[in-house]
């Protein structure tokens, strides 16, 4: 064999070698939004996907609308009108997430949380699962009744009315006929219920203990099920499902066609 054969024959190889490869990876690679969408962990915590997802992270396609969480010392947390909330857990499987407030991580191991804002109500993506209100109650003016000292949470003294914090439930009856007319501030912030409900002897670990919330986003069952990740087009503002081969409505599987006769 001479040169230029040798030379044609390298190079017919070389070709074959680089098409072979190209085709290859064409074959074998998914779509940028399924790639884009796969879970995301900040840390600590659960793995993050639909509904929610995390900037920086995460394409804004790979979640719903308004179920944004950020990073926050290697935590989720979910930004809400009235306060942050750290999200402890996730169960994908029922729509529903565990968290408590973010002022309980801030707060660095103080028995009284600061930053605790009232909470009123939630947005309409979310509801409560099994809370119920907690009074945090204080600016309270002195002499503080005795009915009123057990329920004080370890925030300042008896003498010092100002810097007190009493911890009260809803249905405790001393709250309306005592504490609202003796203190001045009052913070209510959901926690986990149960039947029974005595004096708070751990403010910080009742706190850090969370409540449950579900969402109202659209089920992506279908769509995982069929080997998929569930995204949002914010052009056309309807679910996507993102497959391996491209985008599809609902699931990555075809439906079966009903034939007439």
């Amino acid at each position: 064999m001479n040169k230029h054969n040798i030379s044609t024959f390298l190079l017919t190889f070389y070709l074959y070698i680089f098409f072979f490869i190209l085709l290859s990876n064409t074959s074998s690679g998914a779509h940028y939004q399924y790639e884009s969408c796969v879970p995301k962990n900040c840390g600590h915590g659960p793995n993050v996907s639909f509904p929610f997802y995390v900037p920086g992270l995460q394409e804004s396609y790979c979640g719903y609308p308004g179920y944004e969480l950020t990073c926050e010392d290697k935590f989720p947390v979910l930004k809400l009108p009235e306060n942050d909330y750290v999200v402890d857990d996730i169960f994908y499987e029922n729509r529903s997430l565990r968290v408590y407030n973010a002022a309980v991580l801030r707060s660095e191991g103080k028995e009284c949380p600061s930053r605790i804002r009232n909470t009123t109500f939630l947005p309409s993506q979310f509801d409560y699962v099994n809370s119920t209100p907690l009074h945090l109650v204080s600016s309270c003016r002195e002499p503080l009744p005795d009915e009123l000292t057990r329920y004080i949470v370890s925030c300042g003294s008896p003498e010092h009315g100002k810097n007190l914090t009493l911890a009260l439930y809803d249905k405790d009856e001393n709250l309306t006929n005592i504490a609202m007319e003796k203190c001045e501030e009052n913070i209510v912030t959901p926690v986990e219920e149960y039947i029974n409900k005595g004096m708070v002897s751990d403010l910080e670990g009742l706190l850090r203990k969370g409540f449950l919330m579900k969402w109202t986003a659209i089920d992506c069952s279908v769509c995982e099920n069929s080997g998929g990740r569930c995204g949002f087009n914010p052009t056309s503002h309807l679910f996507r499902c993102f497959c391996r081969d491209r985008p599809h409505a609902v699931s990555c599987k075809p439906g079966k066609l009903l034939i007439l006769v």
